[in-house]
């Protein structure tokens, strides 16, 4: 059996690592953020996620369409499937299933 140095801290990584956080007016000032991004929400003045093109293919010509960047994720085959398979059923892209899940999460995770 192996055992690991402990990392040695500095006395300002130490006070950061065991401080108590943030000031409690940093996070009363988030929370009447998130409330009144709630609020605006809620009432239909603010969008709850981004919005999300469903249609199969390239936007028409003249058509608005948002700025996008490509990423490659790399997922295990069985979970490839389920997630072809389920985005077939809703009758949309597996790319238009991962953008709506992605927004789903980020908008129940908000401030994470």
């Amino acid at each position: 059996m192996t055992t690991r140095k402990p990392k040695r801290l500095s006395i300002a990584e130490f006070e950061q690592a065991t401080s108590p956080g943030e000031h409690l007016e940093a996070l009363r000032a988030r929370q009447e953020a998130d409330a009144a991004w709630a609020e605006r929400a809620f009432r239909g003045a603010e969008a709850l996620g981004a919005p999300i093109r469903l249609q199969r293919g390239r936007p028409r010509a003249g058509d608005p369409a948002a700025p996008t960047v490509v990423k490659a994720i790399r997922l295990p085959e069985a979970l490839l499937q389920q997630l072809q398979a389920t985005a077939k059923a809703e009758g949309l892209s597996l790319n238009a299933l991962l953008q709506m899940a992605a927004v789903e999460y980020l908008v129940h995770h908000r401030g994470a």
